[in-house]
């Protein structure tokens, strides 16, 4: 059986009686319903059904003759016997016509369109000039600028991502939403493609997430910068040596951001940025996917200070960028292994066993 060959809504789709119509006018130059519909063997309704498919998609054209004209052969068939009333049979067109006179209407609307949308880009963006030169003026106006909406956040990374020239410099806390991956992806593909150098900190435990590991890896091949480290403080984000952007820790919501262009201030945040980053340890994803991979003992002996300095569970979790429970699962494990039946025994072991010399 001949499958449909349209999907498209609206469109009729094209079976085995179709394209036997369709044949059938090839042939004989002309298609008389009626008398396809007795050589077939098909109810003259299924084949008027077909015809008017036909037509819609102009593979059969009309074709009309005066009724007074008795001697045309195409009288037999009579108005009343064709899908079209008015019409006494069919002539087929090429499928390169019909699609023509398809796609033609609306090719032409497209480009229509087409030219509406660069006028009306053209049009806006004889502002352009204004707003880079409020933009850069609006940057040395304002120093240290509080950006309190997240849109306002969003709308000013993008315009700082998209103009940076030679690099963009990050540190991430904490594990970010799975969701939101994919669009950071993106705009690592598109600023690594500009020649830009893209450096990422994280701490060592979003390594115990698949998701994360897949994401860094994929980060790593598009050529962007990635290591971990035991702590983060906080999130921040350098564009060029120029801006630094940080979280606002007065808005409880997360929402919030600094936006720092004090050329003194953003050289003290990215010194110690740079520090951070030479303790960090490059990113190697695990064999199975899972696990902290290479910076396992890393994490292993931040923990171990932890205990040592009788931190409480919770902030200890905290500074490691972890859930409490996922911190405690450490320490237990880190007992058992040493056979230490007290916290601080276990650091004390931990020591004298050469877990803090790496």
């Amino acid at each position: 059986m001949h499958k449909s060959t349209s999907e498209v809504s609206g469109t009729p789709p094209l079976g085995d009686l179709h394209v036997a119509l369709y044949q059938w006018a090839l042939e004989q130059g002309r298609l008389d319903p009626a008398k396809a519909a007795m050589r077939m063997g098909v109810p003259l309704a299924d084949v008027d059904a077909a015809v008017r498919d036909l037509a819609q998609l102009h593979l059969l054209r009309p074709e009309w003759v005066d009724p007074r004209q008795p001697d045309d052969p195409a009288g037999a068939a009579g108005p009343d016997h064709a899908a079209d009333p008015d019409a006494t049979g069919y002539v087929p067109a090429s499928p390169d016509a019909a699609a023509a006179h398809l796609v033609g209407p609306i090719e032409a609307e497209i480009q229509k369109r087409h030219r509406e949308a660069e006028r009306l880009r053209n049009h806006v963006m004889t502002m352009k000039s204004v707003f880079e030169e409020s933009w850069q003026s609006h940057f040395m106006r304002n120093p240290i600028e509080h950006l309190t909406l997240l849109d306002t956040v969003r709308s000013t990374l993008e315009r700082l991502s998209a103009g940076a020239r030679t690099e963009v410099a990050a540190a991430h806390p904490r594990l970010p939403p799975q969701e939101a991956l994919e669009e950071g992806l993106a705009r690592t593909a598109e600023v690594i493609d500009r020649g830009i150098v893209m450096r990422t900190l994280y701490p060592h435990s979003v390594l115990a997430h698949q998701y994360m590991q897949q994401h860094l890896t994929k980060m790593v091949a598009l050529g962007a910068q990635v290591r971990t480290i035991g702590h983060i403080p906080d999130r921040i984000i350098f564009f060029d040596w120029e801006t630094a952007i940080i979280a606002d820790r007065r808005n409880s919501g997360g929402e919030a951001a600094i936006a720092i262009r004090d050329p003194s201030l953003v050289d003290h945040l990215y010194r110690a940025w740079e520090s951070t980053w030479d303790s960090a340890r490059p990113f190697t994803s695990a064999p199975s996917g899972v696990g902290y991979g290479s910076a396992k003992d890393e994490l292993r002996r931040s923990i171990v200070r932890l205990l040592e300095s009788g931190m409480k569970d919770e902030m200890a979790a905290r500074r490691l960028s972890m859930s409490t429970s996922t911190y405690r699962r450490h320490v237990t494990d880190l007992m058992n292994e040493l056979g230490a039946e007290s916290r601080f025994q276990a650091g004390s072991y931990a020591r004298r066993s050469g877990w803090l010399d790496g």
